[in-house]
């Protein structure tokens, strides 16, 4: 019984198929920790945002409970003319990344 019209891969072809799918899916799993380190660093920048913006909005009422642990802020004050003030705050997310947000306060005496 010898039937040469067996057909099916041979082990070469088919370690050529292993190989081309690990290298596909390595070239996925690499673009998938790319968007994940992207998106953090966005989260990272909008909640940085938000905070200077709140700590702008609470001006000269500060407080440290809206900032993270690992989290630095500095506020800065230039005098603009006599009656108006330009105030920038700083935030430091613990990755290194800034954000600066400023505000004229004027008085209205």
């Amino acid at each position: 019984m010898n039937n040469k019209n067996i057909a099916g891969f041979s082990l070469i072809e088919v370690m050529i198929a292993i190989l081309l799918f690990s290298i596909i899916m390595l070239g996925f799993i690499n673009y998938q920790q790319a968007l994940l380190n992207k998106h953090r660093y966005f989260a990272n920048y909008l909640r940085a945002n938000k905070i200077a913006f709140q700590l702008l909005d609470n001006y000269p009422y500060t407080t440290n409970l809206i900032i993270p642990s690992g989290w630095r802020y500095t506020i800065t004050s230039k005098r603009y003319n006599a009656r108006c003030k330009m105030m920038e705050i700083t935030v430091r997310a613990p990755n290194k990344q800034v954000t600066k947000q400023q505000r004229f306060f004027c008085d209205t005496h």
